[in-house]
């Protein structure tokens, strides 16, 4: 490198300096040979080579790794599947930290509003007092559930040396708190800003995602508003969602059943479900599909292709090789022919293997399914397994940070559901300065269409987030398997004790509400919620047609996400708030995920309670997590 020359070069995690000690950890392998981390950070390109665990196995296996005296002691020890996932999970989420900062340093950042990627950052709020404790353990079990950085914030009313003796300890007790919680303890000085003042500017400052604070104290009916922290964030945050922590602790009585009012009909699958995840297109997803497809199939795997989209690009076509490409489907609509996957022609060659692109696909209509993914749904209940590819922008409950940061509304989407049921998910990884060299070669776009995509979509702002997104969308799912993987290998020895978490959605027929239950979605799948309840309050007795339209829309989305679909009607003298209160108690509720609400402009509006105060106020046991209306504004451009 020093003298002019370029360099590609490959490491494993576990060889990078403090890296490998959290390797160590996991293995139980003193690392001896190590790399600098500083070395890493010099490169101008790190891409991260993924593997599945029982991918691995089988190379070992298969002899391609170590001699065969060696098979034996290393599947039981160093490529145990619970390792190889440890491992494979802490490759994705380095490499993302990497994304992610040299992401926060470009020039592209600037054009993207508010935070950016699906990294979380966690702030607590906690002053001096006893109830910080409570504050920064809730803080604590966000931080570790959404692999958060994690900080606590304390807002002094003079600098720190010229405090009482005795509120000095009390400072030093609490970064003491923070440190045992793995926190950074921020002290800020309050100045002439208001507190909630205070707490937006540092958050804004720190990348913060989440903001956590404890429930305030009940105020007159004539507070001002704008002098209470929790008032001033509930109006003033944008981009950052904020949880309300209640102070008494939860009921111990048992929770009201409450049945859905449909239930979306899953059978588990016989056939086995591979996806391979990019982040854009053009990552390579097909090309690397069809190239594993030509490996089985001089393995003596029966695999077909049942639809490959290689749009134009011959190098992908190549890639079909020898494979058997099954006819697909010939349809007409409005005068025009189609070509769809043909699920039954599939069913009825009964491949051992068959290749599906893009599972976010919507079939043309007058297909039996509306969507691609549906199809391969199918497949799978015939005992067919199915390799099929999709972009991360695709996944339903991404849908608003993909909006947010490309300012592209993506109208074909996968429900979260349906890549839970993949035993295996594999990430194509591709540099942003990668992808738009190949986009410039024309290998992903016709001529015509390169300029527009580098200035839009294909920016390296919005395709570094994507990537990020997609590495730890794929970590956070290696995560959860690893904890499978854990109670699998360890038996009846191994139990876990956590919380209950009964997570309740509270929205209306408008747009907005979509967005919060894909936001409630990802808090329940996060805390391992035992369920997801979506709750819209009608406050009048008859609906419009637009407003029924609007309501169905709400119920179908909340069935993507298996949640259980309730709709109250706010009569008489109950509001809405009322009606959210009684529900949340009635069902023993832990987070309530509402709303951020709308501010009004007279002084009579700013007096007259919304229902986020009512329940502010009136559920003492229960989070309440309100979620920015602000967070999916798209970006200029």
């Amino acid at each position: 490198l020093d003298h002019g020359l370029d360099v590609l070069t490959a490491v494993n995690v576990q060889h990078i300096e403090g890296v490998h000690e959290e390797a160590e950890g996991i293995t139980g392998v003193k690392v001896r040979e190590t790399i600098p981390l500083s070395f890493v950070k010099r490169a101008d390109e790190v891409e991260v080579i993924d593997v599945t665990p029982e991918t691995l196995r089988q190379r070992l296996l298969d002899g391609s790794i170590y001699p065969p005296s060696q098979i034996a002691q290393a599947l039981n020890h160093y490529f145990r599947k619970s390792n190889l996932s440890a491992l494979r999970e802490l490759a994705l989420r380095e490499v993302a930290e990497d994304v992610d900062e040299r992401l926060q340093r470009s020039f592209d950042r600037s054009k993207i509003p508010g935070p950016v990627g699906a990294r979380e950052t966690v702030l607590v709020c906690a002053n001096y007092f006893a109830r910080a404790e409570k504050l920064i353990f809730k803080g604590k079990q966000m931080a570790d559930r959404m692999k958060a950085d994690f900080w606590v914030l304390t807002i002094l009313e003079q600098p720190e040396p010229d405090l009482p003796s005795k509120l000095q300890e009390r400072i030093e007790k609490l970064r003491t708190l923070a440190r045992e919680n793995e926190a950074e303890l921020v002290l800020e000085q309050r100045g002439e800003r208001q507190l909630g003042e205070v707490i937006i500017q540092t958050a804004e400052r720190l990348g913060a995602t989440q903001i956590l604070i404890g429930q305030p104290r009940k105020a007159g009916r004539w507070a001002l508003w704008q002098k209470r922290p929790a008032q001033y964030l509930l109006h003033n945050l944008r981009y950052i969602d904020l949880r309300i922590v209640g102070w008494k602790e939860h009921q111990t009585a048992e929770a009201k059943t409450v049945s859905p009012d449909r239930v979306p009909d899953r059978p588990l699958p016989t056939g086995k479900l591979t996806i391979y995840v990019g982040a854009a297109p053009g990552v390579g997803k097909t090309y690397k599909m069809l190239r594993d497809a030509n490996d089985w199939r001089r393995e003596g795997v029966d695999v077909v292709a049942g639809c490959i989209e290689t749009h134009g690009r011959p190098e992908t076509a190549a890639q079909i090789g020898g494979l058997e490409v099954l006819p697909r489907r010939q349809l007409n609509f409005e005068g025009r022919p189609y070509e769809e996957l043909d699920a039954e022609g599939v069913v009825a060659r009964r491949p051992t293997i068959v290749l599906v692109d893009e599972l976010a696909h919507s079939n043309v209509p007058g297909s039996e399914r509306e969507k691609r993914y549906q199809d391969v749904q199918y497949i799978l209940s015939k005992g067919i397994d199915v390799v099929a590819t999709m972009n991360v922008q695709h996944l339903e409950s991404l849908h608003d940070k993909v909006e947010h940061i490309t300012g592209v509304k993506v109208r074909e989407r996968v429900p979260d559901w349906f890549m839970d049921l993949a035993q295996e998910v594999k990430l194509i990884d591709v540099t942003p300065e990668t992808l738009q060299q190949r986009l410039l070669e024309g290998e992903i776009y016709a001529p015509e269409k390169v300029e527009r995509a580098l200035n839009h979509f294909f920016r390296l702002g919005n395709l570094a987030a994507l990537r990020e997104m997609a590495l730890l969308e794929v970590a956070d799912d290696v995560d959860q398997r690893l904890d499978q993987e854990r109670l699998e290998e360890n038996g009846a020895a191994c139990t876990i004790t956590t919380a209950v978490e009964r997570v309740m959605v509270c929205v209306n027929s408008r747009p907005h509400s979509e967005k919060l239950i894909r936001r409630g979605w990802r808090i329940a799948d996060r805390y391992n919620a035992a369920v997801l309840y979506v709750l819209v309050v009608v406050e009048d007795s008859v609906m419009t047609d637009v407003e029924k339209r609007d309501l169905e829309r709400v119920r179908r989305l909340s069935e993507q996400f298996n949640a259980v679909f309730l709709l109250r009607r706010a009569g008489g003298d109950k509001g809405v708030g009322q009606v959210i209160a009684r529900v949340s108690g009635e069902l023993q509720i832990t987070q309530i995920v509402i709303g951020q609400p709308f501010q009004g402009k007279t002084w009579m509006e700013k007096l007259k309670k919304n229902p986020v105060d009512y329940v502010l106020e009136s559920t003492e046991y229960v989070d309440l997590y309100v979620v920015s209306s602000s967070r999916a504004v798209p970006g200029p451009g």
